[in-house]
């Protein structure tokens, strides 16, 4: 007759070679398996560009300084700032120095990145 341990040897053999055949063919399945077709999406802009006319609103990335610096016509800091919240008609808007700048009355400009559309 068939001594034990070779009986067990046949048995584990055989499960194993099993358990790998189950193994390989979910595998394969998985890999011809194609998920289905999803409609397009409408996506948002982020960053509407922002023309002249356009009601804008005034944000602060930084919590503790609630005030944004006002900018003269050719980019540069001027003293007087702007507080958050605030809301402007824009009536020009221009690049200068590298940055977009939105025109708020004869002398006093914003930074295009402290303002949203409204």
């Amino acid at each position: 007759m068939f001594d034990s341990k070779k009986l067990v040897k046949v048995v584990s053999v055989a499960v194993a070679s099993m358990s790998l055949l189950g193994v390989s063919a979910s595998v394969s399945e998985a890999a011809t398996f194609t998920a289905p077709k999803l409609g397009v999406s409408e996506v948002a802009p982020t960053n509407p560009s922002i023309k002249k006319g356009d009601k804008i609103f005034v944000v602060v990335k930084d919590t503790e300084n609630q005030k944004v610096n006002v900018l003269n016509a050719n980019g540069k800091k001027i003293v007087k700032k702007v507080s958050m919240g605030s809301t402007f008609t824009a009536k020009a808007v221009k690049k200068t120095n590298g940055k977009k700048i939105v025109k708020l009355n004869k002398s006093q400009w914003l930074n295009a990145k402290d303002v949203v559309k409204d």
